[in-house]
């Protein structure tokens, strides 16, 4: 299993919609065969991401949200999701 670190922002910086958390990193797991990971924006809590096999499937995680997120791969490269497709930003 891959993993993806996202490092700690600095405490009163950015704003609730960054990825990034001011308590801590946090760790992306990618389960076998993910290559993508739609990341919830560290203000929300919890697990805060889902891994994706394929551009599609994270384009359609992403379409269902309504809130704050970034789709990254497991080198931490961001996307935008254009359909069933990826864009690197």
């Amino acid at each position: 299993m891959k993993s993806y670190t996202i490092r700690q922002k600095m405490s009163g910086t950015g704003s609730i919609h960054d990825i990034q958390s001011e308590h801590s990193d946090r760790v992306i797991e990618f389960r076998a065969g993910a290559k993508y990971a739609v990341v919830l924006a560290a203000y929300y809590g919890g697990k805060g991401y889902t891994t994706h096999q394929s551009e599609a499937s994270a384009c359609r995680m992403a379409r269902r949200l309504s809130y704050s997120y970034e789709i990254i791969d497991a080198d931490g490269i961001e996307y935008i999701s254009d359909g069933d497709r990826l864009i690197r930003r």
